[in-house]
């Protein structure tokens, strides 16, 4: 093969490469990233704090978690390292109960391992 004819064909296939890679989502909307700041207007102000290496770290008005994360598409799976498990009188925990996510624009909405929404956080700006 003459190398004309090998630089054509590897042009073609960084051409065909970059084009897929454009592409990929060519078909449906953007998908918001997880990673920020996610909280609530409860008083005990829950929240959930996602970095893009896959760690995530958050308290639940009363106790303290992190552990690590996996998004595909607008579903996010947790699965907790550490988390801090203590009463307290009053306040509602429904944020350690999480499971998976979905991801909005500006809500995420929270599941709890047989996939009832337990409730949801909105993106802090």
């Amino acid at each position: 093969m003459s190398r004309e004819r090998i630089w054509r064909v590897g042009a073609l296939i960084a051409a065909g490469l970059a084009l897929a890679g454009c592409a990929s989502n060519a078909g449906g909307a953007d998908v918001a990233s997880v990673v920020g700041k996610w909280q609530s207007s409860e008083d005990s102000e829950p929240y959930l704090t996602f970095s893009d290496d896959g760690k995530f770290r958050g308290n639940d008005g009363c106790n303290g978690m992190s552990g690590r994360y996996e998004q595909d598409g607008d579903t996010v799976s947790v699965t907790f390292v550490a988390a801090n498990v203590r009463g307290c009188p009053g306040v509602d925990t429904w944020l350690s109960k999480l499971k998976s996510i979905t991801v909005g624009e500006s809500t995420l909405e929270v599941y709890d391992a047989s996939g009832e929404l337990l409730g949801s956080l909105a993106r802090e700006s």
